[in-house]
């Protein structure tokens, strides 16, 4: 799945889209050329192409003439219109800004592939969230994907050339995107801007990919900053967490989370618990309240457990919070559970104890899988099994059928 995103609204949109400088300068331009003669040489040729390429104008000799949709931009009635104006513009962007600066001098650089990269930018963008991408690097990949055919001698001639005549291409295609608002740059790191990320999510919903779209921070909840967790970048999670714990105590949004996770699967519950565990010790009254819920029991001892050891280094451990066979049986179903939707063939992995027994775990796999054999989890019998089939050790497989065959037998009892 694609990172979540959250998207201003129409109105928002709309005004961003509206005062746009490339769509003024375009506005601009149609209207020149109905009141005066405009010489194409007097014209940057970015945006003259930009402008023959939505029919604005067009070219006649040495000078630019009305084009068939001249009046495209004087009178953009609603938020619809504005938005597929902008749209159609940023579309052209992406296709002609490298070729329109190439036709100033085209035998410079003539073999370089340079089509495409705009859209390739977008995406990168699009995917890196909050975190942006660094100038230099977009630049980087764009150069390696236009080479990518030429021997390296030609390559670097090539790329001096074009560069030379014409600027560096990533830069190039980044300061039309500024221009029309769909880039922002900030110390040398690109950003998609929101109208850019509400074009693409708009194009990828069109052609039947789905990406989860965030509500307002203020009716966040904790489905919702999970989510983020599993799906976004380190960056997008902090700002999320940050916005979402304004509204409420870190024990309060413990409790929230903890709640939730109990009743998901669990791979969500995993991810729910990783959060909980960012919100330190104001989630320990919470952590408390979970140990009495067999699926955050295991997660919850040893949370409240650091804990104590951060507070009181060698103090006994208290009885409620020794780890039992059925703890570890549940977070090995809970670990292993994302894997059992996996194709896996052939393959084998180790099911390895030595950690476990390093860190104070007194138990055998045997033990382990007896108490798997008689949880209430409900991918535990698909976990045995998967481990009868794909575990690298003979012995560990057949104690995992053997309890799997238990599961199977107390799910369906048998006839009287």
């Amino acid at each position: 799945m694609l990172p979540p995103l959250r998207l201003p609204g129409e109105q928002a949109l709309t005004a961003l889209a509206s005062t746009a400088p490339l769509l003024t300068e375009l506005r601009g331009l149609a209207r020149e050329v109905r009141e005066t003669t405009v010489r194409t040489s007097d014209v940057d040729p970015l945006l003259g192409r930009l402008a023959v390429e939505t029919g604005l104008v067009e070219q006649d000799g040495g000078t630019l003439v009305p084009g068939e949709n001249v009046e495209w931009l004087d009178d953009l009635a609603d938020d619809v219109a504005v938005l597929e104006a902008w749209g159609d513009t940023f579309a052209q962007v992406l296709d002609t800004t490298l070729d329109a600066a190439g036709l100033t001098q085209p035998h410079v650089g003539e073999d370089l592939d340079l089509t495409g990269h705009g859209i390739a930018m977008v995406t990168t963008l699009f995917l890196s969230g909050r975190a942006g991408v660094p100038v230099a690097e977009l630049s980087a990949s764009l150069k390696s994907a236009a080479v990518a055919e030429l021997s390296q001698d030609v390559a670097g001639r090539q790329w001096e050339g074009w560069v030379g005549a014409h600027g560096d291409p990533a830069r190039l295609l980044l300061g039309q995107l500024a221009k029309l608002s769909a880039v922002t740059l900030a110390e040398e790191v690109a950003f998609l801007a929101p109208l850019a990320l509400f074009a693409v999510e708009a194009k990828l919903r069109a052609s039947g990919v789905h990406v989860p779209e965030l509500p307002p921070p203020g009716e966040m909840t904790a489905d919702d900053v999970v989510l983020v967790s599993m799906l976004g970048t380190e960056e997008d999670l902090e700002a999320e967490l940050a916005s979402w714990l304004a509204e409420r105590t870190s024990e309060d949004a413990a409790r929230e989370l903890l709640a939730f996770a109990a009743d998901e699967s669990a791979a969500v519950r995993t991810a729910a618990i990783a959060v909980v565990s960012r919100l330190g010790a104001a989630a320990e009254p919470a952590w408390r309240e979970a140990l009495d819920r067999p699926e955050l029991s295991c997660y919850a001892k040893p949370a409240l457990l650091a804990q104590l050891a951060d507070r009181s280094p060698g103090s006994a451990v208290p009885a409620e919070l020794k780890l039992g066979t059925e703890d570890f049986a549940w977070l090995v179903a809970d670990t292993f559970a994302p894997l059992t939707g996996l194709d896996l063939g052939r393959g084998t992995f180790p099911f390895d104890m030595t950690q476990l027994w390093d860190a104070g775990w007194t138990v055998t796999h045997e033990a382990v899988f007896d108490a798997m054999a008689r949880l209430e989890h409900p991918d535990a019998e698909a976990v045995l099994s998967m481990l009868g089939k794909h575990s690298d050790q003979k012995k560990i497989a057949k104690a995992a059928r053997r309890a799997a065959f238990k599961a199977a037998s107390r799910r369906t009892p048998r006839r009287g």
